[in-house]
């Protein structure tokens, strides 16, 4: 009986009342944030840069086949700029495309832009020593015309010294 009642006195003196909880929403609002950024990381995800100050940006949904590559200002709360390798060597965006070139990927000139991710050799991309992001076929990508212009298309041509790789 000695037992039952100390458990019953400790029940009402240590056990808080039932009762609202007050929730600091900017408090969670910045945890979740945080999360973000840390899941972002921990995926490998990140923005290229041109010497010019402009970042590699998909032109349309991140989720679709098609989508062109453009130069824009560096945000990096968009998408659209976020960026990874995945264990075959392709570019991946936030949506799941890989980095493709449209046309004949060997034709200088060639049309970067979002595709489906396959095993084609103009999918494939590394960065080299100079900061370049280099294809499977020896190709750049490379902001055709003025690389410090937003919206500039981007392409895929023979390496070389251009500050637009």
């Amino acid at each position: 009986m000695k037992h039952a009642t100390l458990i019953a006195l400790l029940a009402v003196v240590v056990l808080p009342s039932a009762g609202a909880v007050e929730f600091n929403t900017d408090a969670l609002k910045a945890m979740q944030e945080e999360g973000h950024k840390i899941v972002e990381e921990s995926k490998g995800l990140r923005a290229y840069k041109l010497p010019t100050g402009k970042c590699l940006h998909v032109a349309g949904d991140v989720s679709k086949p098609g989508a062109n590559l453009v130069i824009q200002n560096c945000n990096p709360k968009l998408n659209n700029q976020k960026w990874r390798f995945d264990d075959q060597g392709r570019l991946v965006n936030q949506g799941g495309k890989c980095v493709g070139v449209a046309g004949d990927p060997n034709k200088p000139g060639a049309n970067a832009l979002m595709q489906n991710c396959v095993a084609a050799k103009a999918q494939r991309w590394k960065q080299d020593d100079k900061k370049r992001l280099v294809n499977g076929l020896n190709k750049c990508l490379h902001a055709a015309g003025d690389a410090k212009t937003p919206g500039g298309n981007v392409v895929t041509i023979g390496c070389n010294a251009s500050p637009n790789q």
